[in-house]
């Protein structure tokens, strides 16, 4: 089965713009509507999918900010040498 690529538009404002997030939101929901589409298709439940993109956002978010963390650390441990 052939699966269409949707494109997902560049922001067109800089990154600390008011609207940056809901542009985002608007960019990634063509996307986001093609792969619960998918996954309804192969047969999990509406609730199944809302529930596990929740999760994977979730595992996202922890994951970047721990990586933020991270990086400061570094970034603290680099300018006391």
């Amino acid at each position: 089965m052939k699966r269409s690529r949707v494109a997902i538009v560049e922001p067109s404002c800089p990154v600390d713009h008011p609207d940056r997030g809901l542009q985002c939101q608007l960019a990634l929901e063509p996307a986001f509507q093609q792969l619960a589409e998918r996954a309804a298709e192969s047969g999990w439940t509406e609730d199944e999918i809302a529930y596990a993109l929740l999760e994977l956002a979730g595992s996202r978010l922890k994951s970047n900010s721990a990586n933020r963390e991270t990086e400061r650390a570094i970034d603290r441990a680099r300018a006391t040498r």
